[in-house]
């Protein structure tokens, strides 16, 4: 009865719509579960995207998209309502009622529609899953709302947000914890003639971020491979039968914070230009899961002509980013994932929805292609744009962005490879092959990743095996001349007979040989000094490399002296492998993990045992593709950190874990034929 009456539900407010019959879809789950979803329209597609991914991950769907009705905090309470509070804080919910209609072509709205029946007759028939009944049913506007609610935190808004609440504005408003790494070389510099792509992007590993990978074919010329986000309606990166790209998180200055200045007789009003300006008000309304209640909240949000103002202890600051003002990046990827060729997909990026992210691209026709994008004010170079900016002249108050010509672009360089892992975009080839250009906010510091990129590929000689590009991907060092030693050289050029209580542990990382092997025993030492010189700065280990302020000696001196107590009280020893002490871990499966923070292979560790003294992998290297690109075919492999599956009982839940960990990979592929041969299921939606 339950399941019915949602159906109706569905029914009523959605008559407009024309119903999807789920059994013109086809969904096909190999042998690791991964869903490949064939139809004849891409509207049917996305609604068997909607279905499978429901099955594998109903719960960080729901999240995400309760979050775009400002709805979570009444099911995750104060951590949800954060979500729900920044949707209104920004105008989001406004901008999609006003914008959605004439934002999007008449046959991407099929698709969010599409997308969304598939969620609804999920839940229609599956009522005991659904959060919060009144949300139902979804909507694309809501789709779209979270697409615009997550890409805005990502281009900045969220480091903003923090920085202004933890009062440290100058220091790391524009840094971000999550990275990526993408390589893309060209077939003249390859053994067997292919171009090699590699896509891995580094972000939470499990939850509301995390990588879901799926295969969506239609009839109308949708055919791609590739990893999404719950809620998420195409793919974000991946690869078609023609080419393939990866997205790795830029920095520029994508946004700017106002320091307002307020009437100090009159504290309703702020200096704008030579005037005394009224607070323009509006009132956002929240719901907060507290135990059993659910209370509501009313708050007032001041908006300026900078933007909408947020409060820390002290002062009131404006924030004013483009991602906000900005419905379409979720038909930009739309037009990427169906291009055929480099001119179809550059097209598709002219369009300029993306509020960041770099793109590393690579296709059958031997192109190859950097790319640093997002939306980015065209600002006064004239003026001092340091953060926060304390001026109240409306010269401040950009009304353009910078034009897709302006921003980095590297095509086919004569170095004959282009690379990504979140570095500035005046290093993504060789010395005689980057970028040269420049604007106000472009992003000029560099992460060991990219470091240990730039290294590896610029002094190899000859051409590149896969072996070789395998290599280079799961290279687990920290660079002896970069941003790393820069910042942390005080934990080795400590005198061990100044400090003789932890003399041992000194020599210990003066011996490291700098690298995250999992049986590397001098690296879980590492590890855990890192871990304690995050908790004691309260940020980002990626700030702690690049950031002015470097290690102190001081600091250096405790960060040792906690770890190896840990270490002591927990193993008995300082030196252990590092597999002893970094782990991966889901459901019964518990082994040993290399890599480290910021080395290419990436694995962002947190304490997850206390008492065993175990670090749990919660994010850096997740879902990856490696690819390379024939003329007339291409070869896909792919894997990731866990399985295809959220749920616990899913026998998908663990099974690439082993894989992931021995850095091996499954093999993908576009063939219908073989795809249905070796398929583990066959089946409609609901049945």
């Amino acid at each position: 009865m339950r399941s019915l009456l949602l159906c109706v539900l569905c029914l009523i407010v959605l008559p407009a719509l024309a119903r999807i019959k789920p059994e013109n879809i086809t969904i096909v789950r190999d042998s690791f579960g991964v869903p490949h979803i064939f139809a004849k329209t891409d509207s049917e597609v996305a609604y068997g995207l909607a279905w499978t991914h429901a099955e594998d991950d109903f719960l960080n769907i729901q999240y995400n998209l309760l979050a775009a009705k400002a709805m979570l905090g009444e099911v995750l309470g104060k951590e949800g309502v954060l979500f729900d509070y920044a949707l209104q804080f920004l105008g989001i919910d406004t901008l999609v009622a006003t914008r959605y209609d004439q934002a999007f072509s008449s046959d991407f709205k099929k698709i969010l529609e599409g997308y969304a029946q598939g969620i609804n007759d999920y839940a229609a028939a599956h009522p005991g899953e659904v959060l919060l009944k009144k949300a139902l049913p979804f909507t694309g506007k809501d789709v779209i709302a979270g697409y615009t609610l997550q890409a805005s935190l990502m281009a900045g808004i969220g480091m903003a947000l923090r920085a202004i609440r933890n009062d440290r504005i100058a220091e790391y408003y524009s840094v971000n914890e999550t990275g990526s790494n993408a390589i893309a070389i060209a077939p003249f510099r390859t053994t067997d003639q292919s171009a090699y792509l590699l896509v891995n992007s580094h972000q939470p590993i499990e939850g509301r971020f995390a990588w879901y990978e799926a295969h969506l074919n239609s009839e109308e010329g949708w055919n791609i491979i590739g990893g999404l986000f719950p809620g998420g309606v195409t793919c974000f990166v991946g690869t078609n039968p023609y080419l393939g790209w990866a997205h790795t998180n830029n920095f520029h200055t994508f946004g700017d914070i106002y320091q307002l200045q307020i009437n100090p007789e009159n504290k309703n009003q702020y200096r704008y230009d030579d005037q005394w300006r009224d607070f323009e008000v509006r009132e956002i309304r929240l719901r907060i899961k507290l135990g059993f209640l659910k209370i509501r909240v009313k708050r007032k949000i001041l908006v300026t002509e900078f933007g909408p103002v947020f409060e820390n202890k002290k002062t009131l600051y404006a924030l004013r980013f483009p991602g906000y003002m900005d419905l379409r990046a979720a038909e930009q990827w739309y037009r990427m994932n169906k291009a055929t060729s480099f001119a179809e997909f550059e097209k598709a990026l002219k369009t300029e929805a993306l509020p960041m992210f770099n793109t590393i691209y690579a296709d059958r026709e031997g192109n190859i292609f950097f790319r640093s994008g997002g939306q980015l004010p065209r600002r006064n170079p004239a003026l001092t744009w340091e953060q926060p900016i304390t001026s109240s002249s409306s010269e401040y108050r950009w009304t353009q962005l910078l034009s897709y010509e302006e921003l980095p672009s590297i095509l086919n360089p004569e170095c004959g490879y282009v690379f990504n892992a979140n570095q500035t975009p005046l290093v993504a080839s060789g010395d005689a092959c980057d970028w040269e250009g420049d604007f106000v906010g472009l992003q000029r510091f560099s992460y060991n990743r990219g470091e240990r990129f730039d290294d590896l590929l610029g002094s190899h000689e000859g051409p590149f095996s896969w072996e070789d590009f395998h290599r280079i991907k799961f290279d687990k060092s920290y660079a002896r001349n970069g941003s790393y030693m820069r910042n942390f050289g005080a934990l080795y050029t400590l005198d061990e007979n100044k400090y003789p209580d932890i003399a041992d542990a000194i020599r210990k990382l003066k011996n490291w040989n700098l690298e995250g092997t999992v049986d590397n025993q001098d690296a879980a030492l590492a590890l855990v000094v890192h871990d304690m010189l995050i908790r004691a700065c309260e940020c980002p280990f990626a700030l702690l490399m690049i950031r002015k302020k470097k290690i102190t000696e001081e600091e250096a001196v405790e960060a040792i002296r906690k770890a190896k107590k840990f270490l002591l009280k927990t193993h008995g020893s300082i030196d252990i492998p590092l597999g002893d002490v970094q782990r991966h871990i889901r459901g019964n499966i518990n082994i040993p993990a290399s890599g480290l923070r910021e080395v290419p292979r990436a694995a962002d560790a947190r304490l997850y045992d206390k008492k065993r003294g175990q670090y749990r992998i919660e994010g850096g290297d997740g879902y990856i593709q490696m690819v390379r690109f024939y003329k007339d075919r291409v070869e896909l492999h792919t894997i990731n950190a866990y399985g295809a599956s959220a749920r616990p009982e899913s026998p998908h839940y663990t099974d690439q874990m082993v894989m992931f960990q021995n850095e091996q990979f499954k093999r993908m592929t576009f063939d219908k034929n073989e795809i249905f041969s070796k398929a583990l299921r066959i089946y409609h939606p609901g049945k």
